[in-house]
């Protein structure tokens, strides 16, 4: 650990907590991405202090960041499925059978007959054929880029001084 490592956070540490003991404290990755740190690299400093004495407390803390799902990834780099069910059709249109084996079709056909995106014809020669109601994607009003998100969990550490170390951190002591 780089002694900066450890003056950084403690400096960091007084700012956040008016004094020794409970009550709230630092959020570890807050504080390193504050810092320009890896996390690991605080955890290693704080670790260090640590085993100094009493000079920090460290509480394990349960944080949630949002990520895209697998299908939030596919929806950001290919669009929803009613966008892709609305791209995927051809000027002269695609009977509709064809239209169900795609993947996630069925979703979007569906929304995109909602968003009045798409019209069955029922009467067309060889089966029902899907067509396009409107006639290019600008037209269907910015929609179809939804980003399904999930919550995933981040362990992090409570911070929060103990006791004042003389040398570690100027204003203290």
């Amino acid at each position: 650990m780089s002694p900066g490592v450890a003056e950084l956070l403690l400096q960091r540490l007084e700012q956040e907590a008016p004094g020794p003991g409970p009550g709230g404290g630092l959020c570890s990755l807050e504080a390193a991405a504050e810092l320009g740190l890896d996390h690991q690299t605080l955890v290693g400093a704080v670790k260090s202090l640590q085993a100094l004495g009493e000079v920090i407390e460290a509480e394990p803390r349960a944080a949630t960041r949002w990520e895209l799902s697998a299908e939030g990834e596919a929806v950001a780099r290919d669009g929803s499925h009613e966008v892709r069910v609305f791209e995927s059709l051809p000027a002269e249109g695609l009977p509709q059978s064809e239209l169900m084996e795609l993947p996630g079709a069925k979703v979007g056909f569906s929304k995109a007959m909602a968003n009045k995106w798409v019209r069955l014809d029922k009467e067309a020669p060889g089966g029902p054929r899907v067509f396009r109601a409107v006639s290019h994607r600008g037209a269907l009003g910015g929609g179809g880029r939804r980003s399904p998100r999930v919550p995933v969990p981040v362990p992090g550490l409570s911070l929060s001084p103990r006791v004042p170390v003389p040398g570690l951190s100027p204003s203290w002591g």
